[in-house]
């Protein structure tokens, strides 16, 4: 399955590569959607696409991190202007979030600007920092060359780590997958039995 995906997605036009290549890093940090599709995972599938297909890395990687930063901006512009209403707003949102976030916001009280490029490497705190950024009050000219730093540096990495390996791990999760399903399958049913007999009265 994961070959056939990555078939599938060399198999697009160049510039819908360069598309998803964009809006995966824009829409993970503003929707919050690296906790349902990791950055890392989606960024290393359209690397080894790209590899496949042709299309030039240097041009990916670009793209990418223009996706990435401008991602990342308009986060810190929303912490900026509506601060963390538009998160408590929605209850199920909110309890997601609400532990990253506060973690988010310690490591940004204790490091500053030096959080926005780490946290870019933390899948958890991703999505999170640049939004904490805007509501602490970063000046934007202070937050720019951080987030600028942190996104070329990520996007690069996990692009070429993707062209280097990506068939590769793709090959690996088809041969391994349904074993790992299995397994996955065998250790919810063993939790689930574990809670049963610990509910059950004496």
């Amino acid at each position: 399955m994961a070959e056939r995906l990555l078939d599938e997605i060399a198999a697009l036009d160049a510039h819908w590569l360069l598309l998803l290549a964009f809006l995966l890093p824009y829409g993970e940090t503003v929707a919050l959607l690296d906790t349902v599709v990791p950055g890392e995972l989606g960024l290393i599938v359209i690397g080894a696409a790209a590899q496949v297909a042709d299309v030039p890395l240097v041009l990916v990687i670009a793209v990418a991190s223009v996706g990435a930063f401008l991602g990342d901006s308009t986060s810190w512009f929303i912490g900026h202007r509506w601060g963390t209403a538009l998160l408590t707003r929605w209850d199920p949102v909110w309890r997601r979030v609400e532990a990253p976030f506060a973690r988010a916001q310690a490591y940004f009280d204790r490091y500053g600007g030096q959080t926005v490029f780490g946290a870019r490497f933390v899948g958890p705190l991703r999505a999170l920092v640049p939004l904490v950024a805007g509501t602490s009050g970063m000046p934007y000219r202070r937050f720019l060359p951080w987030n600028a730093l942190a996104s070329v540096t990520w996007v690069s990495v996990v692009v070429i780590l993707g062209a280097l390996f990506g068939e590769r791990v793709a090959s690996t999760i088809d041969r391994f997958g349904l074993v790992v399903t299995g397994l996955l399958v065998i250790g919810a049913l063993g939790l689930w039995m574990r809670h049963r007999r610990r509910a059950r009265p004496a």
